[in-house]
């Protein structure tokens, strides 16, 4: 499957870090972050009023809520996928592994997943946004996983 698309390229590649020799951007490009969440939001617009960053009337970016929690730089929107169960079908919270199976490039990470816990909403970041404290959101962290473009 396909993974999202940013500036033109998927989600996940970042040929211009490569280019500049930015490690750590090489390494978060080849990488999905996931989290999941049991009864906290009711839609994907709830989902994205956590995740998504505002703008001042000014004209200044402010970092969401999980962008704060998270250590969210570089935030590209397009390059968060959120899952709702609702949206797929499911009225009630449901594995992983069925939350998760149309993500992008779930076919190469989905198998690693070994929670079993029943969720009703998932995040999936995707570079080029940068993760650096993944496991300070009030969402349950999965993990990162390995994907290949």
């Amino acid at each position: 499957m396909a993974g999202p698309m940013c500036d033109r390229r998927p989600c996940g590649r970042s040929d211009a870090a490569s280019a500049l020799g930015d490690n750590r951007r090489v390494t978060e490009a080849s990488v999905v972050h996931v989290f999941l969440s049991r009864g906290r939001f009711s839609s994907e617009e709830d989902i994205r009023n956590y995740i998504d960053q505002r703008w001042s009337e000014s004209g200044d970016a402010e970092p969401s809520v999980f962008m704060g929690e998270a250590g969210i730089t570089e935030f590209t929107p397009m390059c968060v996928e959120v899952i709702h169960a609702q949206d797929i079908g499911y009225l009630a919270p449901i594995p992983p592994a069925v939350l998760l199976r149309d993500a992008s490039y779930a076919d190469q990470w989905l198998s690693q997943v070994e929670s079993t816990e029943p969720a009703d909403a998932a995040i999936c970041v995707f570079a080029p946004n940068i993760v650096g404290n993944p496991h300070g959101t009030s969402l349950r962290y999965l993990g990162q996983f390995a994907i290949r473009d």
